[in-house]
């Protein structure tokens, strides 16, 4: 991967970030979709939440 492809990523990253947090609760339906957050917006076990994490 040549340094424009990887410039053309990460402007796609940035642009992705800025439109899922341009506000409060598009932030926390983009975090739930991604599974990080529940649907009461509390962290997932998995990932420092309160609760039983999963085994895998």
């Amino acid at each position: 991967m040549d340094e424009d492809q990887k410039n053309a990523i990460k402007e796609l990253l940035l642009k992705r970030e800025r439109e899922k947090t341009a506000t409060a609760e598009l932030a926390k339906q983009w975090l739930v979709e991604e599974g990080l957050l529940n649907r009461d917006g509390k962290l997932q076990p998995q990932f420092g939440g309160e609760g039983k994490a999963e085994q895998d």
